[in-house]
Order: structure tokens, then sequence, then C-alpha cells
């Protein structure tokens, strides 16, 4: 089985990926990396910098509000199998120093 007919039979539609569709830094004032997309089925984050990185689902996200991504590789992901429709909600960051390199990979529906 191929990976077009594994997308069709478990999510019963074909999937594509996208790379960091909004933005591929952060600095220290929260940013929305992923924005709201119900055709979202999974997504990742890793932080490349040197700094810490924080994730969250609200523009309030901070230090004590999120969830921590350590430097040089520290990463989060959500899929719609584990986390329901919570995937597909807005995604913030913010970083400790800035023009923090992240890299973002979210799997959609392909339209």
């Amino acid at each position: 089985m191929g990976a077009r007919e594994f997308s069709l039979k478990r999510f019963g539609f074909p999937t594509r990926p996208v790379e960091n569709p909004v933005v591929a830094e952060v600095s220290t004032t929260a940013a929305e990396i992923l924005r709201n997309n119900p055709d979202r089925v999974f997504w990742i984050v890793v932080n490349l910098s040197a700094n810490v990185v924080y994730v969250g689902l609200s523009g309030g996200v901070s230090a004590t509000k999120g969830i921590r991504l350590d430097a040089n590789g520290g990463f989060t992901s959500s899929s719609v199998e584990e986390d329901g429709e919570a995937v597909a909600y807005q995604v913030f960051a913010i970083a400790t120093g800035a023009a923090s390199a992240i890299y973002v990979l979210e799997i959609e529906k392909t339209r």
C-alpha cells in the first residue's frame, strides 16, 4: 500500500505536506506560526535555534503558559488521532531571543 492509499484508507482523503506555512522564525513577541486550518491532520514544530521557544494555542503564550521547546532540536507535535480537533487550531510561539529559527510542517487534506 502506498502513501496515497494509506491516507485514503485512514482519513478518507489524500493529504499533502506544507512547510513553514506562516513563518520560519519567531522572536520575543508572540507570533502566529500555524493558522486555524480544519483540513490539517498533523503538525510538528522543531526549534532550530540556540534559544528556547515556547508554543501554545493562544497569543498569550509565554514561559509560564506554553510548551517548552529546548534549543537546537526541541519539538512538539499534534495529531488528529491523538488530539482531536485541537490539531486544527491556531498555534503561536515566542522565543527567548530574536530571530529564532523554527521548522513547521503540517499535513493537510489535499484541496
